[in-house]
């Protein structure tokens, strides 16, 4: 191992051997260990570390926001490799940013120049963009808009062998069950080029269930997609170049209190096929709009156009059992009610911010006509300012923010994110009020995905031994559900079991299979995603 260091040192890299303890866990607690840290300051040094790490069978793990709730960045032995020294944004191309490059900077960056990148992950405060594409980010926004994956155009990666590979979207599709890399894609170029195979594993559309657990696999697949959600155990992304639109619409922001699970489900779901109907333009969905307004009691179809812009770009929710964890007012209000929708309307300008709010206040009217007394009628909260919208975000925002402030000393939180498709987001709301304990399970997320955080906190081992065991039996559960494990925070190394379950002992093979043809000797994020023995 000091072999290993010693080049690095030779090569002009920074290696620290003691005060590195920040590097040992990320957010879930959980501690690794490593002999030193390297970090690298550009694009070459990654290579050469790399190299030399494959050279001398030296493990290395990718660091950089450590905000993850799985354990990936946490060192298995080895060494630390630190990218947050490579953190330049292009000045003359927005679009070109490196991995180390803290996730809002790079947003507020694009910003002042009329731009707008999409992902919106809760840590983006203190993540980064090479921690967005190592697991596929998504975030509040990701309702509307999509995950990270949507928008990467291309990236620069440095292969376990030490090869760098640049790709961009459209360059390598698969045929046949490969992808075929062209030897000028690599350096130092190879005359032979790549075979890489495309992972033989089951996944459902993004849309239809919202996942980042695994590998992502389609038929056929673009390369670039191969290293995107892959945890850092396929290659180093040292460069990403992303897909930026243009500035974000104005918005307002609400809060829409609903009495009971069954009124929760029927408003989200009614959100959602308004979604696909007016800014999707799947014309299917007419007929599931019809639906749901039947079972609501709205007799009135035509009140479809008039509701032909409502179609919030996020969907966040608040369980009760957050309440107390909310500013005073919020939490005396929840307690009354199941839960609450947080929903970001954008608006065009020729519509206007006060006709876009008249349409909501009209819906909420509609819908409280329609139960006629048999529940609480739904409460709103509205914020029409960007100060009224800082406020109501955040409080989404400081949510896990003060649960992580409540884990015992020594305990490790139980953090669970399973999603499943839209259409089972009873049956999961339900399964979570029948068997999570009441008392220090914590509910909140993405509702509009069907996609909810449940956050267990364990007083003692024996509560943390029997999360562990509730936490498989709700994973089974999930995934007969045809949902996922995860919806966005990955595998890392504490979820193994979990994406077992979902893709069957068959699936983690074929990720060790191709995890072995990428990286022979086994030197990057070993423990991440599958184990290796």
């Amino acid at each position: 191992m000091s072999a290993f260091f010693d080049q690095c040192r030779l090569l002009g890299l920074t290696v620290i051997e003691t005060e590195f303890e920040d590097y040992l866990q990320d957010e879930s607690r959980f501690r690794g260990h490593a002999d030193a840290l390297v970090r690298p300051g550009t694009q070459a040094q990654v290579a050469e570390v790399v190299t030399l790490a494959n050279g001398f069978n030296t493990r290395l793990t990718v660091v950089s926001g450590k905000t993850s709730l799985t354990g990936g960045p946490v060192p298995a032995g080895g060494a630390i490799l630190d990218l947050k020294g490579l953190e330049r944004i292009d000045p003359e191309d927005p679009s070109i940013v490196e991995p180390g490059v803290i996730l809002r900077h790079y947003k507020d960056w694009v910003a002042a120049r009329g731009l707008f990148f999409p992902p919106d992950p809760t840590s983006e405060e203190s993540c980064t963009l090479g921690g967005a594409v190592a697991c596929n980010a998504s975030g509040a926004l990701s309702y509307l808009y999509g995950p990270t994956r949507d928008y990467v155009r291309g990236l620069k990666v440095v292969l376990p062998t030490g090869s760098v590979l640049e790709v961009m979207r459209g360059d390598v599709t698969s045929r046949d069950g490969v992808f075929m890399v062209p030897g000028h894609m690599l350096s130092p170029r190879q005359q032979a080029g790549l075979v890489i195979p495309v992972p033989r594993i089951k996944s459902l559309p993004w849309r239809v269930c919202k996942n980042a657990a695994g590998i992502f696999s389609s038929h056929p697949m673009d390369l670039v997609d191969l290293f995107i959600g892959s945890e850092g155990i396929l290659g180093v992304v040292v460069e990403i170049r992303t897909v930026l639109v243009p500035s974000r619409k104005p918005r307002f922001g609400l809060m829409l209190y609903l009495s009971t699970l069954e009124r929760t489900v029927e408003v989200v779901t009614l959100l959602d096929v308004l979604r696909r109907l007016f800014h999707d333009k799947d014309i299917t969905a007419k007929g599931s709009v019809e639906g749901v307004l039947r079972e609501l009691g709205i007799a009135d179809f035509a009140a479809l156009d008039r509701f032909s812009r409502v179609f919030p770009s996020c969907m966040e929710w608040f369980h009760r059992s957050v309440a107390d964890l909310l500013s005073p007012d919020r939490a005396r209000r929840l307690r009354d009610y199941y839960g609450t929708l947080y929903i970001e309307q954008e608006y065009s300008e020729n519509q206007g911010l006060m006709e876009s709010a008249e349409h909501w206040a009209e819906l909420v009217e509609l819908l409280n006509a329609s139960d006629e007394g048999q529940s609480l009628p739904i409460k709103t909260e509205v914020g029409l300012d960007e100060k009224q919208i800082r406020s109501l975000k955040t409080e989404r925002k400081g949510v896990p923010e003060k649960l992580n402030e409540r884990i015992q000393p020594g305990m490790v939180k139980m953090a669970m994110d399973f999603s499943v498709p839209v259409e089972h987001l009873k049956r999961l709301l339900e399964l979570y009020d029948r068997k999570l304990p009441s008392g220090r399970a914590y509910i909140f997320g993405h509702i509009g995905n069907a996609h909810l955080h449940v956050n267990l906190l364990p007083q003692n081992t024996k509560e943390q031994e029997e999360d562990g065991l509730l936490y498989m039996d709700l994973a089974r559960e999930v995934c007969s559900m045809g949902g996922s494990v995860s919806g966005e925070h990955g595998i890392g190394k504490l979820k193994h079991e979990a994406l077992e379950i979902m893709l069957g002992a068959e699936g983690i093979e074929e990720i060790r299979r191709l995890k072995k043809i990428m990286d022979p000797n086994g030197i990057l994020n070993i423990g991440n995603m599958v184990s290796m023995s």
